[in-house]
């Protein structure tokens, strides 16, 4: 008799282990999402659409040379007013660095 009910509980254990792990199959598990869960899924897409309507707008790159060189002087002048209130690390300041490192990777692949 010990084994039998060894044998059942084994039976038993081995999906719950298995759906614990995340290994169960869809026949094993029926997976039905609860209104609360669904609601959440909503509520963590709408604060990603959100986020992304909040980016800036993607900014077409610069064709010619004088374009190019007038955008760096313009975010290098914006770069040091900012260094006045804030440090190197600041979001704002690394935003225009990252943008300077573009600008002047255009810049160098102009170059003949």
């Amino acid at each position: 008799m010990a084994k039998q009910d060894t044998h059942r509980m084994l039976l038993l254990l081995i999906p719950l282990g298995l759906l614990l792990t995340g290994c169960a199959s869809q026949e094993m598990v029926p997976t039905v999402a609860s209104p609360s869960a669904t609601e959440q899924r909503l509520t963590d897409l709408e604060r990603r659409v959100q986020r992304l309507e909040l980016r800036p707008p993607v900014e077409a790159p610069y064709r010619n040379r004088d374009d190019i060189q007038a955008h760096i002087s313009q975010l290098e002048a914006e770069r040091g007013k900012l260094l006045l209130k804030y440090t190197e690390l600041n979001p704002a300041v690394r935003d225009i660095d990252r943008k300077l490192l573009i600008l002047r990777e255009q810049l160098r692949m102009l170059e003949p």
